[in-house]
């Protein structure tokens, strides 16, 4: 029994000493382990610079929690309160500090956007507050030619002449006539070409074909020319062609004065492929070709064929060709200060084959034309 007592005593006494009292000898329970908060982040942001029609740069900066992050960089879009479910953009350059920035590009003119610096950490995405700029508005160009330049005689011609600036002949067998070119559907221009056995003689110019068809060609009144006063140009249409072997739609713009210069916005030759064309050069003699061509699915159905072409130096000009919205090449050429016809024509045989066997009828659809110019480059 006297076992017992005294290990019961030593128990107590363990307790009592192992145990926290307070001010009043009050037992306070153990301390428990303290959770460790993770650190807030938090961004500022430095700078939005070099915003163009395009382009932005910001700035940003993690001033508090730059530990355990596995990426960063920003979002953006049209709207207010962007997440990482709108268009993400990594971080390009990244400071030991912290400090990153985010290039934007691809953006549109006149625009506000809304944009938010984010991290990503192993629990998650966590974002700065919003900030805006608006991108820098596109001037506003001088129209030329627009959509109703076909949607009425008056208007017509007004602001187009029948046949080439040089006359009715070119490089194929067709001579061109007034009656071939009509205005039709609203605001559409129809070219067609007919087939005649009838002796005409031969065209006029290189290679002297016999002239075996009517077919018709207008070009735009004034010139269009890159300079400094008007450095950035859009010429643009939509076609309907023909691909018979022997039929040769085009829609071009070519030297007022001497040749080259050229630059074929939409040219077919006898097939479905489409050729972009630009031709320098000192004289007809000693010429240089850039060629981009492209197959077009239906091209008998409208489509869309653009020429933007701006001044880059004291010289030269860059040349961007679209079809359907989209950039199939860039030319370059020395054509600052160079003036050009625009010309829409369907030639026939020549280089689309045929040769005094070509089909006994085609037609070409144009509508939308148009011509613009800009005072600045954007």
């Amino acid at each position: 029994m006297k076992t017992i007592h005294v290990t019961c005593l030593f128990l107590c006494i363990l307790y009592i000493s192992c145990s926290k009292t307070n001010a009043h000898g009050t037992a306070e329970p153990e301390d428990k382990p303290s959770e460790k908060v993770p650190v807030a982040i938090v961004f500022k942001h430095h700078s939005t610079k070099d915003v163009g029609y395009y382009k932005a740069t910001l700035n940003f900066e993690i001033a508090e929690g730059n530990v355990g992050i596995l990426s960063r960089g920003a979002v953006y879009a049209l709207r207010e309160n962007p997440t990482v479910e709108d268009i993400k953009v990594s971080a390009q350059e990244i400071s030991g500090g912290g400090s990153f920035s985010v290039n934007l590009t691809d953006l549109l003119p006149g625009k506000t956007y809304y944009v938010r610096p984010f991290v990503v950490k192993s629990n998650g995405v966590s974002y700065g507050d919003q900030v805006s700029f608006s991108t820098a508005a596109f001037p506003e160009p001088t129209v030329f030619l627009d959509s109703t330049t076909f949607s009425s005689l008056d208007k017509f011609e007004k602001h187009w002449n029948i046949f080439y600036p040089w006359g009715t002949d070119h490089n194929g067998s067709a001579r061109m006539y007034k009656e071939q070119v009509s205005l039709v559907n609203d605001g559409e221009l129809k070219i067609q070409a007919d087939r005649t056995e009838i002796w005409e003689g031969n065209s006029s110019a290189d290679p002297w074909l016999r002239i075996f068809y009517h077919s018709g060609a207008i070009h735009y009144k004034n010139h269009i020319t890159v300079t400094n006063e008007k450095p950035y140009w859009v010429i643009s249409g939509d076609f309907k062609v023909p691909t018979m072997v022997g039929s040769w739609p085009a829609f071009w713009i070519t030297g007022a004065w001497n040749w080259p210069p050229e630059i074929d916005i939409m040219e077919f030759k006898g097939n479905n492929t489409n050729w972009q064309n630009t031709v320098t050069g000192p004289n007809w003699q000693n010429t240089s070709w850039q060629t981009t061509k492209s197959e077009i699915t239906n091209a008998g159905d409208w489509h869309s064929y653009q020429l933007i072409m701006y001044k880059t130096s004291d010289t030269h000009i860059a040349a961007e060709l679209f079809i359907d919205g989209d950039k199939k090449a860039t030319h370059v050429a020395d054509f600052v200060g160079k003036p050009f016809w625009l010309i829409i024509n369907m030639q026939m045989e020549g280089a689309s084959g045929g040769h005094g066997s070509g089909p006994q009828y085609a037609e070409m659809y144009a509508r939308n034309i148009y011509v613009a110019a800009y005072d600045v480059i954007p």
